[in-house]
């Protein structure tokens, strides 16, 4: 079989990117369709370098190049490395320009919505609080971190540390 061209890889890559929002799993199942199952990909082969790319830290969609390594080499690597970054960068610039001719309005609007989230928030913590059945001791905790995080600005990790050093000895007396 004949391998697909740089630009194929460039393309499929690019269209199946359309569908990764937050991560690269969209592109598993168009990959899977346009290569592996017309044989021009080896099953083992692809699975193999989806499964090396979550040995590294970083986006998820770095298997793309590896494909693009195994279906054209270098070159290929590249051409599914572009495809892979060109939606995102191309949304990323039409987001921006949109956004600029809506700053006037976003401004009017971003106090009222920050009480919202804050809302959503206090509701969400409120609920898996609820669920815990917490006793005065939590609330007062809960408070007096929140006193310390906010209107006093004590750094997070000396919050982390109290909260772990606290949990250690609550563990310690029981």
């Amino acid at each position: 079989m004949i391998p697909p061209g740089l630009v194929e890889i460039l393309v499929v890559v690019a269209l199946g990117g359309l569908a990764a929002f937050g991560g690269a799993n969209g592109l598993v199942a168009v990959i899977q369709h346009q290569w592996v199952r017309t044989g021009l990909l080896d099953p083992q082969a692809f699975a193999w370098v989806f499964a090396v790319s979550y040995l590294f830290p970083g986006p998820r969609a770095g298997f793309v190049a590896g494909v693009g390594y195994l279906l054209r080499g270098l070159p290929g690597a590249g051409a599914a490395l572009v495809g892979v970054m060109l939606p995102a960068c191309v949304t990323s610039a039409a987001i921006h320009l949109w956004l600029r001719r809506l700053e006037g309005a976003i401004r009017a609007v971003a106090v009222p919505a920050a009480f919202v989230v804050a809302g959503l928030i206090a509701a969400a913590a409120w609920d898996l609080a609820e669920s815990l059945h917490p006793g005065w001791p939590e609330v007062v905790a809960v408070f007096a971190v929140g006193w310390l995080a906010g209107p006093r600005d004590v750094e997070p990790l000396w919050l982390i540390l109290g909260a772990a050093a606290v949990g250690l000895l609550v563990a310690w007396l029981a």
